[in-house]
């Protein structure tokens, strides 16, 4: 993945790398990276390197968010690899729903046991979209017969038929948000228990 970050022409350049490698053995390796993968293929000679940081991708997600006053979110809660943004996205969302949470208590309308519900929730949502569709975007980036994965792929099949349909587009593009959850629903239950 090449994504132009600034401007001027800076770039952020993700790419897959032979497991078990030593830090200096990942650096003397990626200018044939870059001249294998990146358009144009270029030599070391064309481009300044900024920073690297090789980066072990995971797959997890903690058991619990809440244990006693201890609350995690995002990457303390939870990893995905960087394929899709999906990471930072249901980071953003953990802290919306943990911030309405804490707000629903500190005004009286809801009460500690919220936190044990935003545990849950963001936890359900982990695992029936955030990871699922991680994983997939890893199996589509590194697909080993990519001239076939659009037969073998009904998420790019249906990016295609989005083309010429644009409702359908609009419907499949905001699909992500099931990622959110509404925590204010739960405010007045800390009322009703009084």
């Amino acid at each position: 993945m090449a994504a132009r970050i600034t401007r001027d022409g800076l770039y952020r350049i993700t790419y897959g790398e032979t497991p078990g490698l030593t830090h200096e053995e990942y650096l003397a390796r990626q200018p044939w990276k870059f001249e294998t993968i990146l358009p144009g293929h270029p030599k070391r000679d064309e481009y300044k390197v900024i920073s690297t940081s090789p980066y072990r991708m995971h797959q997890r997600c903690a058991p619990k968010f809440r244990v006693g006053r201890v609350l995690l979110v995002a990457d303390a809660a939870h990893l995905c690899n960087p394929w899709g943004g999906l990471g930072i996205t249901g980071g953003f969302v953990d802290v919306g729903g943990l911030y309405d949470c804490l707000a629903g208590i500190w005004d009286g309308k809801a009460d500690d046991s919220i936190l044990d519900l935003y545990s849950e929730k963001r936890i359900e949502k982990w695992r029936t979209i955030i990871d699922p569709i991680s994983q997939e975007n890893f199996r589509r980036v590194s697909d080993k017969d990519p001239a076939t994965r659009f037969q073998r792929d009904e998420f790019m099949q249906m990016l295609k038929k989005g083309e010429s349909d644009e409702a359908f587009l609009k419907e499949l593009l905001l699909a992500p948000m099931d990622v959110r959850y509404e925590f204010t629903q739960h405010y007045n239950d800390a009322a009703k228990k009084e």
